[in-house]
């Protein structure tokens, strides 16, 4: 399979994916300006997921436009990462509904956890097909260690949600985003 229809699956498969998130809001009781800002939680959690989907979309442009080979493992893991991505919006529409239950911030979590650590697999196997390095020196190529902290964080999140603080799970996703995914991204903008 050419990297282009790879490419093109996983665009598609995400592009669902985000649509499907604002399908599973919810509508107020009532219309009114009090009845939206009840479901704040619902729109927080719905921001975060979109744009955390997003920056995630767009790390796969910017990372698959180099690469050259993709093997058949590298679709298995790009397969397992939509699996898990797909899942997200059925997280999401829990921890919008539940925003400070533990059992829906931890299920978002471990979600989160599995869509990054896919995600990590994935770029493993493009590291060690199309560039023939492992992903420790994939990671040190391009200043991406901020990877290793952004998991450190969602774990910490995960941990905290399930025992003293709920919403711990999606302040966490939050953080990363602000502070880490976003900022990288910028940063390769700016170099372009």
């Amino acid at each position: 399979m050419s990297k282009e229809r790879l490419v093109a699956f996983a665009d598609a498969v995400l592009a669902i994916i985000i649509t499907i998130l604002v399908l599973e809001l919810e509508k107020p009781s009532q219309l009114t300006p009090a009845g939206f800002l009840r479901l704040w939680p619902n729109y927080l959690a719905y921001a975060i997921s979109f744009f955390w989907l997003g920056a995630m979309w767009i790390n796969l442009h910017n990372e698959w436009y180099a690469v050259k080979t993709i093997s058949t493992g590298t679709l298995w893991a790009t397969l397992v990462l939509l699996f898990c991505s797909s899942l997200f919006p059925y997280a999401t529409s829990i921890v919008s509904a539940n925003f400070d239950n533990r059992a829906a911030q931890t299920f978002y979590g471990i979600i989160v956890l599995a869509i990054t650590f896919a995600n990590t697999n994935m770029y493993a196997s493009v590291a060690r097909v199309d560039m023939k390095i492992s992903l420790i020196a994939w990671l040190k190529q391009s200043h991406r260690g901020w990877a290793l902290v952004d998991i450190a964080i969602k774990v910490l999140g995960l941990l905290l949600a399930a025992t003293v603080y709920p919403p711990a799970m999606l302040y966490s996703v939050l953080i990363t985003l602000l502070f880490f995914v976003i900022p990288h991204q910028v940063r390769q903008w700016r170099q372009e």
